[in-house]
């Protein structure tokens, strides 16, 4: 029993291998086929997290408008995902994630719970003025 446990201890751990290194080929395949296939007017996801828009695209560079009228270049290889189309207007810039009437009431909440935070507009400020607020006898 002992001289067979060794035997099928390596045969278990070379199937894990095999199938791990399968599972990664098949993985990287799928992503090289997505970054070849990006098309123009695509919405997509960098490695670092950035989104933007691919303007143009080479075998080996896409030209990827990450701001409007900003278009810089990058490596195909940069592309992580290609975002669907539905959750691609939560990607630009200047999106918000609440309706704005929202957001004038949380403001206006804010003022009313914190009275003290209102910015000062007369111009009672004694340190502002040369001479005043100073204790220097001389």
């Amino acid at each position: 029993m002992e001289s067979l446990f060794f035997p099928l201890l390596l045969a278990l751990l070379a199937g894990f291998m095999f199938l791990s290194i399968r599972k990664q080929k098949k993985r990287m395949t799928e992503m090289q086929d997505m970054q070849n296939s990006v098309a123009t007017g695509a919405r997509v996801q960098l490695t670092a997290g950035m989104y933007a828009t691919v303007v143009e695209s080479t075998p080996d560079f896409v030209d990827l408008e990450i701001a409007t009228g900003v278009v810089t270049r990058f490596s195909r290889q940069a592309i992580v995902r290609v975002v669907p189309t539905d959750e691609a207007a939560e990607t630009y810039p200047g999106a918000l994630s609440t309706r704005p009437e929202a957001l004038d009431e949380d403001a206006d909440a804010r003022q009313i719970d914190n009275p003290g935070t209102e910015s000062r507009t007369d111009d009672s400020y004694s340190a502002d003025r040369p001479g005043e607020g100073t204790t220097d006898d001389k």
